[in-house]
């Protein structure tokens, strides 16, 4: 029999013939409407029409009739998981599910579509009528679980119940699978059962994987969405429940209904629905691999006879360590004889024992070597092994180890499981399985001691994490975190009974006293003695890395990492790349010598050069050798001699002598998600290639004095280019903060580019500028044309794009420098060319804002005002409210609502800013639909609805408060 591989999801497979697909997902698209349907109120009293007992219609063939009479208990069931969970990642798809009891409003489907954590729904009916759904039970390890609706809600359509009849399952039977295909209309798949003890289907490493069960086997094409389908005989009875299958192979698998239709009858009598378990996964095995693991012929002939029909036993294949099976003595290969006297072979009447012996013991009689062995085991409440809490923490989710995945890798069942590691282990792999095994070197066995733990620990104080993976139990790593509770918020969700709802509470943060007193730190010192006077560099490079508890203004990386240099020790001032501080809402840590970890807050941001001035408290600082580097006010010139100090990739000072070899300014493609780029720049090259090997360095003069500071410059979020920035744009922000003042820049809001005069003559250069030009600036022969200007600037209807500038308050513009003049006046005397005309121009400048002001959230979607990169490659601004991120299995991913649109009205409100926009969504009620008009990034306008969800995804905002600690201020949730 073939292995059957790993392969989720509603798409056809490209991988190896042989996937299985769990068919969960399908398109997002609106249903169409297929049959017509009676349209009759359904009265609760009223007697609810059976599919068994339909009237034969001569003239229409007996399946069409019973296809036909199915569709009114058949469901699309659109859900959303909005908070990640076990192998469960957040998001929004579509399955099947169909009703089994009408007057209460039962709907069966499958496990993986109601899933193990929070799950928000609804159904949708033939006649396109919509309830909501809510979780009502989900199997702690099999491919089934029920959700609930209001009958009542119902007004248009008779619903159909649709019996189960899991004693119908008969190898070779026609069955019909009837559910979505991929949303858009409901399918019927035509099959025949090939068999019924199939062991279960095997999806793959860290999914979903059913155990202790048959599964029944069929030759029917897959159909994305059909997951939860009824398998359906020729009267009409559900005989399985479709859960996967091999799309490549036309075979699917179907879940047995045995076990629904016991949880149905109980969840019917108001009862519980108890499953017990020892802890152990069998398999069905025939009886030649019986024999090979030592099943005596006399035992066999003794099965055989009492299960005429059985051509295989039950064999202990995995058992969790410390586990009820496991401590009776039970081992793998273990061949199942008799529980409590009875013989089993099937997994029925396996769980029928297990099932009601809950907190008893059972008598277990195995073949073990051909030797009979038993033993005494006690019977846990599976329910209680299955995790019923989560704890969130920014960005990472975290909740005890569950049986299934502990099965799966036959683990003990304690510890503490991340599910999604967020920004809270850099660089772990959390697809691999996170286990948190100590934090702040205090053992975490389960979420309640993480709690306990984490609350304690203060802001900005470094946490040590040891965790390992389940794919890799022998391997430890430990990793250094940083935790604010601005950011780091914990939060604990748990499953609510009544409700289906997972209700939170936030926990209280309780940290013990920071550890504040200096510590001295010693730089390391470059003694190469071909740096000269550069060497003393060396003593002024810190580490930095800041992370983004936010995803906004385009950019979506976690966290950034490089080198800062100190170039002010008593204030504490440190310069690094705007690579590395990406946002304005972050947390900055600088390291410094290798050995001290403090925090830092950001004091300025350029708009347009590629540098952030941060500021560390001095006072954290002890007996140290730190420098403050100088420096140069100097334009570096061709051929001048260059030392650059930096580190080479095992962590140790080196020095590249160079010299200068070129300055061109930078040029970076924008993106289709704008995000910051640097523009309006000359960068410095130098003749040694050797300096592409390297992100960062100081570079200095003979003088030792810093010329210009080697660091990468942003293309995209996976690309960088490194250049040399001269230190002069520098020093008028970094002379204000010494000043004890906030830079002040205003600027033309424009993005210029080099121009050759042979193109500017095109554009209209007369003679004459074109001599002044060349005899003002020999070695360079260019202008400057516009190529950018940014939205609601004050330039903006004054400058147009491409127009080239001949001169700024009667100098001609012959160097990206002489730009600079913008920063400090409040107008500027411009002339230009503009169709081959020249023009004289009086534009003012713009107080540059600082950035972001506010953010305000609303169902699971960030919006903010157009920021700079947004402004400066739109040409319109329907808005002034933008949509910068949107969270996976959210209102707004179910009801694509996308980063990049503009938000013009909320309900036919117009919401021209934040403000009013706030207003607008903070009236709509929960669980409403709201009218949202959007303009795309390319302008086109629509209409989407988005049902709000209040209870995962409230309405809050962050506002910019220099009085708090964080610079940011939350406001409450609605």
């Amino acid at each position: 029999m073939p292995t059957d591989h790993a392969s989720n999801g509603a798409c056809s497979s490209s991988g190896m013939p042989s996937a299985i697909k769990r068919r969960r997902t399908g398109s997002r698209e609106t249903l169409e409407k297929t049959n017509a349907v009676a349209e009759m109120q359904i009265d609760d009293a009223e007697t609810v029409p059976v599919i068994g007992k339909v009237t034969a219609i001569q003239d229409v063939p007996k399946w069409q009739e019973t296809t036909e009479a199915s569709f009114g208990g058949i469901v699309a069931i659109r859900f959303t998981q909005p908070i990640a969970f076990d192998t469960d990642a957040p998001l929004c798809s579509l399955a099947t599910g169909f009703i089994v009891d009408a007057q209460r409003g039962i709907i069966l489907t499958n496990r993986h579509v109601v899933g193990t954590g929070p799950f928000v729904g609804e159904a949708v009916m033939h006649d396109h009528e919509v309830v909501e759904v809510q979780a009502l039970y989900r199997d702690p390890i099999h491919d089934f679980g029920f959700l609930k609706f209001d009958p009542s809600h119902i007004k248009y359509m008779e619903l159909v119940e649709i019996p189960l009849a899991p004693e119908q399952a008969r190898v070779g039977i026609d069955v019909r699978i009837i559910g979505n295909d991929a949303g858009e209309k409901l399918s019927i798949l035509a099959g025949s059962i090939s068999r019924i003890d199939r062991n279960v289907p095997e999806y793959g490493h860290m999914t979903y994987n059913d155990l202790n069960t048959f599964y029944l086997q069929s030759a029917a094409a897959l159909s994305g969405g059909s997951s939860g389908s009824p398998v359906i005989d020729i009267e009409g009875r559900a005989v399985a429940l479709q859960a996967g299958g091999r799309s490549h192979e036309a075979t699917n698998f179907f879940f047995p209904l045995d076990r629904v239709q016991r949880a149905l009858k109980l969840i019917q009598e108001g009862k519980p629905v108890l499953r017990g378990s020892i802890q152990t996964r069998f398999k069905y095995v025939p009886f030649e691999v019986a024999q090979k693991l030592g099943l005596p012929e006399e035992t066999e002939a003794m099965v055989r006879q009492s299960r005429p029909h059985g051509i295989g036993m039950l064999m202990v294949a995995t058992l969790l360590p410390g586990g009820p099976g496991y401590l009776a003595g039970l081992e793998e290969s273990d061949v199942l004889l008799r529980i409590n006297g009875d013989i089993v072979t099937h997994f029925v009447s396996l769980e029928d024992i297990l099932d009601s012996h809950i907190g008893r013991t059972i008598d277990v009689t195995v073949v073990r070597g051909g030797e009979t062995v038993e033993v005494s085991v006690v019977v846990q409440d599976m329910c209680k092994l299955t995790p019923s809490r989560l704890v969130t923490f920014g960005g990472c989710v975290v909740h005890d180890l569950s049986y299934q995945l502990a099965y799966t890798c036959a683990l003990p069942l304690r510890g503490v499981f991340m599910t999604t590691s967020g920004d809270f282990l850099p660089g772990m792999d959390d697809s691999q399985g996170i286990i948190i095994d100590r934090i702040d070197e205090q053992a975490v066995g389960n979420i309640d001691e993480l709690v306990e733990v984490l609350r304690k620990i203060p802001d900005h104080e470094p946490t040590t994490i040891v965790s390992y993976t389940i794919t890799d139990i022998h391997t430890k790593e430990s990793t250094v975190v940083w935790l604010t509770h601005q950011w780091n918020q914990i939060s604990m969700y748990t499953h609510n009974n009544s409700t289906g709802l997972w209700d939170r509470t936030k926990i209280k943060w309780c940290p013990r006293p920071a550890n504040v007193s200096p510590v001295n730190v010693r730089l390391p010192v470059l003694t190469d003695p071909r740096a000269g006077k550069a060497a003393g560099l060396m003593q002024s490079i810190v580490s930095v890395f800041c992370t983004f508890p936010l995803c906004i203004e385009g950019i979506n990386k976690p966290r950034a990492a490089d080198f800062g240099v100190v170039v002010d020790v008593a204030r504490g001032l440190v310069v690094v790349s705007r690579r590395t501080i990406l946002l304005s809402i972050c947390d900055i840590y600088i390291t410094i010598g290798n050995s001290l970890c403090i925090p830092a807050t950001l004091r300025f941001m350029h708009p347009e050069h590629n540098f952030a001035i941060i500021q560390y408290d001095p006072k954290r600082i002890g007996d140290s050798n730190i420098c403050a580097a100088t420096l140069s006010t100097k334009r570096p010139q061709q051929g001048d001699p260059a030392y650059m100090v930096t580190f080479n990739r095992t962590s140790n000072t080196m020095c590249v002598n160079t010299v200068v070899s070129d300055m061109w300014d930078i040029s970076i493609t924008p993106q289709f998600l704008p995000h910051w780029r640097c523009t309006n720049t000359e960068t410095v090259h130098y003749e040694s290639k050797l300096l592409s090997d390297f992100r960062f360095g100081l570079v200095g003069d003979v003088d030792g004095c810093v010329q210009c500071i080697w660091m990468p410059f942003m293309k995209t979020h996976k690309s960088d280019t490194t250049a040399g920035l001269p230190t002069r744009y520098i020093l008028p922000a970094l002379e204000a903060l010494r000043r004890d003042e906030e830079p002040q820049l205003r600027s033309l809001c424009i993005e210029v580019e080099p121009l050759s005069l042979i193109a500017a003559r095109a554009g209209g250069l007369s003679d004459q500028r074109l001599e002044e030009i060349q005899h003002a600036n020999p070695d360079r022969n260019m202008l400057f044309i516009i190529q950018r200007i940014e939205l609601l600037s004050k330039a903006h209807g004054v400058l147009q794009d491409l127009d080239i500038i001949v001169s700024i308050n009667g100098k001609l513009m012959l160097h990206i420098d002489d730009l600079n003049v913008q920063y400090t006046h409040g107008a500027l005397d411009l002339v230009i060319l503009r169709n081959r005309c020249e023009m004289q121009l009086r534009v003012e400048t713009t107080a540059y804002d600082g950035g972001v002001n506010k953010l305000v959230f609303w169902s699971g979607a960030i919006f903010q005002a157009p920021y700079m990169a947004l402004r400066q490659q739109s040409s319109n601004a329907p808005s002034g409210v933008y949509c910068t991120d949107v969270a996976s299995g959210s209102p707004a991913d179910q009801y694509e609502l996308m980063a990049s649109y503009w938000i013009t009205h909320i309900n036919g409100v117009a919401t021209p800013d934040l403000a009013s926009f706030e207003q607008a969504v903070r009236s709509c009620p929960d669980r409403t639909y709201a009218r949202v008009r959007i303009v795309s990034f390319d302008l086109e306008p629509a209409v989407l609805t988005v049902k709000t969800c209040y209870h995962y995804w409230p309405t809050s905002t962050l506002t910019k408060d220099s009085s708090t600690e964080s610079g940011w201020r939350s406001s409450d949730e609605n």
